[in-house]
């Protein structure tokens, strides 16, 4: 077995801190005291006597950091835990399939309501998979205005599943027309979103010449975030967006269509991971109050803590994928009064699973 800890020290200096045996630990002042060869010990006996007090240092720096992290942890579990849960009905979920036992898909759905009386709709749908086994984190969207079936409401928008039955029917809507198996969910609104972004410093995003004309003259003048303030885009190019303009950024849709809001909705997302990995992690607790107040989800504290340590220390490769795509064509039609994207929601599960299952 390897002897050596990360930090290159040889484990055998814990064994000799820590052992039974109080001649271990105090040996080295035996050779001190012998009365033999006084002059030539001199040199030996500042050696040890160095070496005895930097393992007394590491000692206790070890604890000072076992006892911060443990009291981050609980603080921390503690401000998770006030997470507003509403649990799904596991029986009720739609789930039909059996493919995806190697890894956790969760779905993420950004309303659109600024109103806390209001239900609104899901105005992104984005598959988070957790896939630990090749350390990635995979992301996969799909078009709000999608034609799905949706349980008790025939045929309908995806964004409206939410709107008939909050995440519950979001859930099994997703569930029974692209088998993702999904289990638990985490909502939040897209519109308080532009504070969290604000608090990590904004996010860097590459704005295109069609995309910083449409925010500038568009959408900037007709969004209203309150307090928070959405300043013209100076320039096209990479540079970093305030909260405010990164949801702009995220809305946008007549440039290019809806397909294109998700890629832009995922990228902002992507961008905060980014942001959040830099930051103090002292701001952490502040930022996770921020994000806890804006939230609703299935998962559990532990669950919530888990795959955060993961995230952080694993690192993990970031990929994506928009439904409809190449692969799988949509039409875009008027039905029943209402502009949808109509495609082959088999091949869309097709498409959906070898992304997702793949290396």
């Amino acid at each position: 077995m390897n002897t050596d800890n990360n930090n290159g020290f040889d484990i055998k200096m814990g064994r000799d801190i820590y052992s039974n045996s109080p001649q271990d630990i105090y040996s080295g002042y035996e050779d001190i005291s012998s009365d033999s060869g006084r002059t030539s010990q001199r040199p030996k006996r500042k050696k040890k006597r160095k070496k005895h007090l930097f393992l007394k240092f590491f000692a206790v720096l070890l604890c000072l950091v076992l006892i911060f992290g443990i009291g981050f942890y609980a603080y921390g579990y503690r401000l998770i835990d006030k997470i507003t849960r509403v649990p799904l009905d596991t029986a009720n979920l739609g789930i039909s399939t059996s493919n995806y036992s190697e890894v956790k898909n969760i779905a993420l759905l950004g309303l659109d309501t600024r109103d806390d009386n209001k239900i609104g709709r899901s105005d992104a749908n984005v598959i988070l998979t957790v896939d630990k086994a090749h350390k990635k984190i995979k992301l996969t969207s799909i078009a709000r205005d999608s034609y799905v079936s949706i349980d008790g409401h025939s045929k309908d928008k995806l964004t409206h599943a939410y709107a008939y039955g909050r995440s519950q029917l979001s859930v099994k809507t997703l569930n029974q027309n692209f088998g993702l198996e999904i289990t638990d969910y985490v909502t939040m609104n897209f519109f308080e979103l532009a504070r969290i972004i604000d608090y990590i410093g904004g996010v860097v995003i590459d704005v295109d010449e069609a995309e910083m004309q449409e925010l500038n003259s568009y959408i900037f003048p007709r969004t209203d975030l309150g307090d928070i303030p959405c300043e013209d885009i100076p320039f096209a190019g990479k540079q970093t967006l305030s909260g405010g303009q990164a949801v702009c950024y995220a809305r946008i849709r007549h440039t290019d269509g809806d397909i294109e809001r998700g890629n832009r909705q995922k990228e902002v997302l992507t961008a905060m991971f980014a942001a959040v990995k830099k930051m103090n992690p002292l701001k952490l607790p502040e930022l996770a109050s921020l994000v806890i107040a804006e939230c609703e989800t299935s998962l559990s504290t532990d669950d919530i803590i888990e795959m955060g340590l993961w995230a952080v220390f694993a690192s993990p490769e970031f990929e994506q994928l928009s439904i409809p795509n190449d692969n799988v064509p949509a039409q875009g039609k008027t039905v029943g009064g209402k502009w949808c994207y109509v495609y082959d929601l088999e091949k869309a599960a097709a498409e959906i699973e070898k992304f997702i299952l793949e290396n």
